[in-house]
């Protein structure tokens, strides 16, 4: 029986490989890109890598939340800083956004002045979530060289850093448009900006487009592989086309009459849906990193 079905398949595919060849060519390579890259995914035990970044990732959100809050303070005030940063984190975290925004505005309620001891212990509790990713994307390039455990930990002090001066900038150019004197020239040339489609767009795709660019940053300079640019944007790309179907579906399952969870979790169903979307999120991230991994090899084979 059991060579009976065996004989079945392999007939089988032997019929599929002209239709895999055909298609393939037609799509320039794609399905070679994805089989190369869902070969390594498995190679890699991707499916317990992806639960190592949801722990550390859901352990790391609120020191680094506060860590960003305390670097940007210095340069803004502390309740714009807090507002915005928290909307940012919110577009990062679309699932369960009230756990997160509770819980921070609690903290900070509660906690008074941070020293640059107790910055530099969440700056290490924020890292953990970058130096398990980095570890993980640098397992996507099996024949490279992998960064050390120090060399992670720099790599996540420095995006700590850049995510500060990234989001003061973003905030730098969203309060623009609420300055006086711009406001009068939209009000003078009448110029209805914040009420045309374009607008509603461009509110639409700023959070994925900073979310793109991020996770690009990421495949980019994450792995001490060199990486070209077109290779890690293929990554991002697909991180967000995956991500975006994740947090639609899991938003319409908590969102739809069938969810039950909180008869099994209580209280903590909320925790457990992040750190669910968060899991899944891991698993995109991962195979982004495959799928930049892969495209590099057939790109280079075929020069």
């Amino acid at each position: 029986m059991i060579s009976k079905i065996k004989l079945i398949l392999d007939n089988f595919v032997k019929k599929l490989r002209p239709v895999y060849r055909f298609i393939n060519v037609k799509l320039n390579g794609a399905l070679d890109v994805f089989r190369i890259a869902a070969s390594s995914f498995s190679r890699e035990r991707a499916p317990e890598a992806a639960a190592s970044m949801a722990y550390y990732t859901f352990f790391s959100i609120f020191p680094m939340i506060l860590v960003l809050i305390s670097f940007a303070s210095f340069i803004l005030k502390s309740q714009f800083v807090q507002d915005q940063i928290l909307e940012y984190i919110v577009d990062i975290f679309p699932v369960s956004p009230d756990l997160i925004t509770t819980n921070i505005a609690n903290v900070l309620s509660k906690r008074g002045a941070v020293g640059s001891i107790a910055i530099i212990g969440l700056m290490w509790s924020a890292s953990n979530m970058f130096n398990t990713i980095a570890l993980n994307i640098d397992r996507a390039w099996p024949n490279e060289v992998s960064h050390s455990f120090i060399e992670r930990r720099m790599i996540g002090f420095a995006i700590l850093i850049g995510l500060t001066f990234g989001i003061i900038l973003l905030w730098f150019f969203k309060t623009l448009l609420q300055v006086d004197f711009i406001a009068r020239l939209i009000v003078f040339f009448n110029v209805p900006v914040l009420n045309t489609t374009l607008w509603g767009i461009l509110v639409f795709l700023a959070p994925r487009v900073f979310r793109l660019l991020m996770y690009w940053i990421m495949f980019q300079w994450f792995p001490k592989a060199t990486v070209k640019p077109m290779e890690a944007l293929w990554g991002a790309l697909t991180v967000i086309f995956f991500t975006e179907i994740i947090t639609l579906l899991m938003n319409w399952y908590l969102n739809s009459p069938w969810v039950r969870y909180e008869l099994i979790y209580g209280s903590l169903g909320r925790i457990i849906a992040l750190l669910l979307w968060i899991y899944f999120s891991s698993y995109a991230i991962l195979f982004g990193a495959h799928i930049s991994s892969s495209v590099a090899a057939i790109t280079r084979a075929r020069k």
